[in-house]
């Protein structure tokens, strides 16, 4: 009984953004852990309130120092039986010429969903808890937290309309 999403508060819930390990394109250049040559080496999840480590994983970069990139991820993923498995994940990535001048990377989307790889341009990968692989969030059918909480009230705020005759977004104009 119970587990993720059951109950009255979850029933509806759908995995956030919020509850991934997140790789930020522009934090990995801005912390020049990528850039335009090969190497190695590894990045560290911290949790933000105790700024106890709480995951990570190491990176190879390969690259043509004009196009394209690859890092691939090392990682070792547990599952819920305690049973560990090591990912070895390539994940390609691009760049943009904006107008305004420079270059914008991107990470191409590595997961295959309905049989075809993704490979969407994104500035952020995810890996869900249980996960195996980052991806994007389309792919993971990820949402934000905020859209959740946007919502959280339109059953009570449909109830109100109803015992008052009005609509629902006239009960919310008067809060």
């Amino acid at each position: 009984m119970g587990g993720y999403g059951s109950g009255p508060a979850g029933w509806n819930s759908k995995l956030t953004v919020e509850d991934c390990t997140t790789l930020k394109i522009e934090k990995l250049f801005r912390d020049k852990l990528v850039g335009f040559w090969k190497g190695r080496g590894s990045l560290v999840w911290r949790n933000v309130e105790t700024g106890e480590e709480c995951g990570s994983v190491g990176y190879r970069l390969d690259t043509d120092f004009e196009n394209w990139i690859t890092m691939t991820l090392d990682y070792t993923v547990t599952n819920r039986d305690g049973e560990k498995t090591k990912i070895k994940e390539p994940i390609h990535l691009t760049s943009t010429q904006p107008n305004y001048g420079g270059k914008r990377w991107w990470f191409l989307c590595p997961l295959t969903k309905q049989g075809r790889l993704c490979k969407r341009r994104v500035g952020r990968l995810y890996l869900p808890s249980g996960g195996f692989n980052f991806g994007c969030r389309h792919c993971y059918d990820l949402t934000y937290t905020s859209c959740q909480d946007s919502h959280k009230f339109d059953s009570f705020f449909g109830q109100m309309a109803a015992r008052f005759g009005c609509s629902p977004k006239e009960v919310k104009s008067f809060l």
